[in-house]
């Protein structure tokens, strides 16, 4: 028996299951487990990620004890002992039911589709304006870390690293994107920052990547590792990203099913936009990425790449776009 297998097997009994086939791996850190009880999803942790587990299923726990029809989540499992995440084997665990379906790209969702998305996270924000997670990680704190210069310095740094072929130019304009959007966005995400905002956890990573459709609305939303603390204002400009401007109409119907079920503050929406387009220019870690290994992260870059040339210059259109979705009336 080799040292995974003697892991899921310990985790069956922790959860008094049996196992009624092999398990596959799905991604970087999840499994698909055939139980007895039915198909399982096992999320694996390092050692040193106990934090992270407890956090995820904390959310998840909070979560499916405050049932909404207007969101979907995993319904998380607990050990025979009832406790959130199994620990063993130099490792952590967390087990939710395996939830049946696909994923798609954010081009293909129908207008009902953006509506349920929208409608979802105003609900689950809802439900986590009363969750209290300690020590929990604020984009308020991130904010404040950032050193500007420093991020500047190591953008222009990496131009020296780049080897002397076709691509060179575009990772050039690249940066050179990434230098603008800093000067356009991090003096706005200093200085209007909604200090009197509590912060109260989101999703943090509400994407097309994390949403399972199954033939029925909402889509199931996955993956609750990246929570942080933030104004709910800046995850919803956040998962839009550059859609109010590629395609207007379907962001449009986002925001109003999301004001249908909570409000959002205009002058926090200027923010936001700053806030949320900054992250696009933070990304060094993306090409610090392809540098080291250009045939693991080319994806990577492209998609960082199409995402800051869009997005650059871009603030008053979006600024507009959702100040008049806030309008009284409109």
């Amino acid at each position: 028996m080799n040292e995974r297998s003697a892991t899921f097997d310990a985790i069956c009994a922790a959860y008094a299951l049996k196992r009624e086939g092999h398990a596959r791996q799905v991604s970087e850190r999840v499994w698909h487990l055939p139980t007895d009880a039915g198909s399982m999803a096992v999320k694996l942790y390092t050692n040193e990620q106990h934090a992270r587990a407890q956090k995820e299923a904390t959310v998840l726990a909070h979560l499916q004890a405050h049932v909404d029809s207007r969101f979907r989540i995993q319904a998380l499992q607990r050990t025979a002992a009832g406790e959130p995440v199994w620990t063993g084997h130099d490792a952590h665990a967390m087990l939710t039911r395996w939830e049946a379906g696909q994923f798609r790209t954010y081009e293909t969702f129908t207008a009902a589709e953006w509506g349920a998305l929208g409608a979802s996270l105003a609900a689950l924000h809802l439900s986590l304006d009363s969750l209290n997670l300690p020590a929990l990680d604020t984009i308020g704190a991130r904010l404040t870390a950032i050193d500007a210069d420093d991020v500047r310095r190591s953008l222009i740094e990496a131009l020296d690293r780049v080897p002397p072929e076709s691509t060179a130019l575009s990772v050039r304009s690249y940066v050179d994107a990434c230098l603008r959007m800093i000067d356009q966005h991090y003096p706005g995400s200093i200085e209007a920052f909604p200090v009197d905002n509590p912060q109260h956890p989101i999703h943090n990573d509400y994407n097309q990547f994390n949403y399972v459709f199954d033939g029925k609305l909402p889509p199931v939303i996955l993956d609750w590792e990246a929570t942080i603390g933030a104004p709910r204002e800046f995850e919803v400009v956040r998962c839009l990203n550059h859609l109010p401007l590629e395609a207007s109409a379907s962001a449009e119907v986002f925001v109003r099913a999301y004001l249908s079920v909570r409000t959002l503050d205009p002058e926090r929406m200027v923010w936001a936009v700053d806030a949320a387009c900054l992250q696009h220019a933070l990304k060094l870690w993306v090409l610090q990425g392809w540098l080291d290994d250009p045939p693991r992260f080319a994806s990577h870059l492209q998609g960082a790449m199409t995402m800051v040339s869009t997005m650059d210059g871009a603030r008053e259109r979006l600024v507009n776009f959702f100040s008049s979705c806030l309008e009284p009336g409109s």
